[in-house]
């Protein structure tokens, strides 16, 4: 579960050239990183002027906060969520906890903005991909079949589908089979970043092992990011950013199916029931972490032309996707919020 979910494709540059897409901070005194590990994957938090009983403090925190809720809304393992899922396919109603309610009412927006693309409900369409597997089990090494696809289709779930009164859940389709791993990651990030700021931090930088988000300033100067080129490593170029602030992307790197020279990627469709297409990688800038994190994947199923009126409608801050053929877009924001690297502007960008 969304330990492998991205490719890393944003690096914490603080004050290095954009080109080096270096490590975060590892130069400056007054800089100091920590971090755990949580379902193998890396969270790291860098602090400026902050006291190490403080930073241990913070850690700890964070740590006891992403680990549980990382395990009670683990897609296929038995959690909450699972149990969840067994009672409304039996029962078609269930009782939830407040998680899962916060995070079905964060998916609304991603779900109206894309069109019914961004969905948490496909959770049985993802496990018959078989991309659900985490290293805990053997990945399919054939896609599902055009008629079981197809058959998924003439009834498939949506999130339309579901009604929320309170704390019950009730479905008009049991075959909805909730999946937040497109949220969870943001979801945890927030209640992080909330959590350590009581505590006293006020300047830090949260990597999630490829999303970032910014709390505060390192001194008298803004954190410095950089974002690679999905389709290899060179840089794109740099975002200095301070405050409350998301950069989050997504790509099919690290989570795919090659059968017999194709390459199905994880993130799928459930218009079509088939993995996405449309874009290699993307990348979003805004202030909330939750639809941040969400909007990356909305986007990856979003083709170029309506890119620019998805950001829109969820006021981010900026939007780069990457097609298939390696051609860039950006919206204003992402123009205005973005530096060329070192090297200089290579590519042709084209605006969305």
């Amino acid at each position: 579960m969304i330990d492998s979910r991205r490719r890393a494709l944003l690096a914490a540059l603080a004050g290095l050239p954009v080109a080096s897409l270096l490590p975060a901070c590892s130069d400056s005194p007054s800089l100091r990183e920590g971090g755990f590990s949580v379902f193998g994957q890396v969270w790291t938090l860098t602090f400026h002027d902050t006291s190490p009983e403080r930073i241990n403090e913070a850690l700890g925190t964070a740590e006891t906060i992403v680990e549980p809720l990382y395990r009670r809304l683990h897609p296929w393992k038995d959690s909450e969520l699972t149990r969840l899922n067994r009672q409304l396919a039996s029962h078609g109603t269930a009782r939830a906890s407040d998680d899962i309610i916060s995070l079905i009412r964060a998916a609304r927006p991603l779900f109206e903005a894309s069109g019914g693309r961004f969905d948490p409900t496909i959770g049985g369409l993802i496990e018959r991909w078989g991309f659900h597997d985490d290293g805990g089990r053997q990945q399919r090494t054939v896609p599902p079949a055009e008629k079981t696809l197809d058959a998924w289709l003439t009834d498939a779930p949506s999130l339309d589908d579901v009604h929320v009164d309170g704390d019950r859940i009730q479905v008009d389709n049991r075959r909805v089979q909730f999946d937040f791993n497109s949220l969870a990651e943001g979801f945890a990030a927030q209640r992080v970043l909330a959590a350590i700021e009581q505590l006293g931090v006020t300047d830090c930088l949260l990597d999630t092992g490829g999303d970032l988000y910014t709390l505060g300033r390192p001194g008298d100067r803004d954190w410095r990011l950089g974002i690679r080129d999905p389709l290899g490593d060179a840089p794109l170029g740099g975002i200095e950013l301070g405050g409350r602030r998301a950069l989050c992307s997504s790509g099919n790197y690290e989570r795919r199916l090659d059968y017999r020279g194709e390459t199905f990627g994880h993130i799928l469709d459930p218009l079509t029931a088939r993995p996405a297409h449309s874009n290699a990688g993307t990348t979003v800038l805004g202030r909330d972490p939750v639809i941040a994190d969400g909007a990356a994947t909305a986007l990856m199923l979003i083709d170029p032309d309506e890119a620019g009126r998805f950001a829109r409608r969820l006021g981010l801050d900026g939007v780069l996707l990457v097609t298939e053929n390696g051609q860039p877009w950006r919206d204003k924001g992402m123009q205005q919020a973005m530096q060329p690297s070192t090297a200089g502007e290579t590519t042709d960008w084209q605006t969305i």
